[in-house]
């Protein structure tokens, strides 16, 4: 189904973006005049199993895709870098490909023993966010139960997770069927839905405490959001330079791509 020519009824203003060579607009973040900007550090998951094939990507085989051995070797590679980034929480998708990332990427920050008597040594927080998850559309965008999750990934908070199983893949099993009978796009053809997941993401993200952050995600939620296909989602961003438009709008993240922004909130 393609897009339909008009935005939501219930229209958010767009949330702005800065480059960090804004100087402007960082120096307002880090002397404190914007108290409500925050530097993210965007991160696409490392190559997973679904990546490898187009075709096999959508077979239940690779059910909540797990990192194939190159995307493990991309992570300890961008691990080099994010050891010098200031980041003060650690925002993931709870797809199993990102909690991978997230760990893999930020050792520093993860495998971190804590003496809990003394608070500056305080764990940097991990949290999983249902609203930065991928698209949903084939079982690789299907989530493991919450249950399942916590075992696997103790140092990962997933209190912000409201269900046990997974809400988006109920919703359209609900309006499509099982995969069986339905193995076309699902929430790529719901651009209302959409539109409104990316600016409750983008709220969840600003409602945050911190405002050095690190968000693992995927490439087609970003770029539904960056450089999206459907006018539904036009203004979900705003680009307030030259220099985050450019970065941002370059083409999708490749497999453990980094990119940097300021982020406030609308005026």
């Amino acid at each position: 189904a393609g897009a339909s020519s008009h935005q939501p009824a219930s229209a958010a203003a767009a949330v702005r973006l800065f480059s960090l060579t804004n100087k402007f607009a960082l120096n307002n973040h880090r002397d404190n005049r914007s108290t409500t900007s925050k530097v993210v550090h965007l991160v696409r998951h490392a190559e997973g199993t679904h990546n490898l094939s187009e075709e096999e990507s959508k077979l239940p085989a690779h059910f909540d895709a797990t990192l194939t051995p190159r995307g493990v070797e991309q992570c300890e590679r961008l691990a080099l870098r994010t050891k010098d980034l200031r980041v003060d929480a650690v925002l993931v998708s709870p797809l199993t490909r990102c909690l991978e990332t997230s760990r893999l990427s930020f050792p520093h920050l993860h495998d971190v023993d804590v003496d809990p008597s003394n608070d500056k040594n305080a764990l940097v927080p991990f949290v999983a966010h249902e609203e930065w998850r991928e698209t949903v559309n084939y079982l690789c965008d299907c989530r493991r139960p919450t249950c399942v999750l916590e075992e696997s990934y103790p140092r990962v908070s997933f209190g912000r997770l409201a269900h046990d199983h997974d809400p988006i893949w109920a919703r359209y099993e609900k309006m499509h069927g099982s995969y069986a009978d339905h193995t076309s796009m699902r929430e790529s053809n719901d651009p209302d839905h959409l539109y409104k997941r990316a600016h409750s993401a983008w709220r969840a993200l600003l409602d945050r405490p911190e405002r050095n952050l690190a968000l693992v995600g995927h490439s087609a939620f970003f770029m539904h959001m960056f450089t999206p296909l459907f006018e539904e989602l036009e203004g979900v961003v705003q680009y307030e330079d030259d220099g985050v438009r450019d970065l941002m709008t370059a083409g999708r993240f490749d497999n453990c791509e980094l990119r940097s922004v300021l982020v406030d909130i609308p005026i």
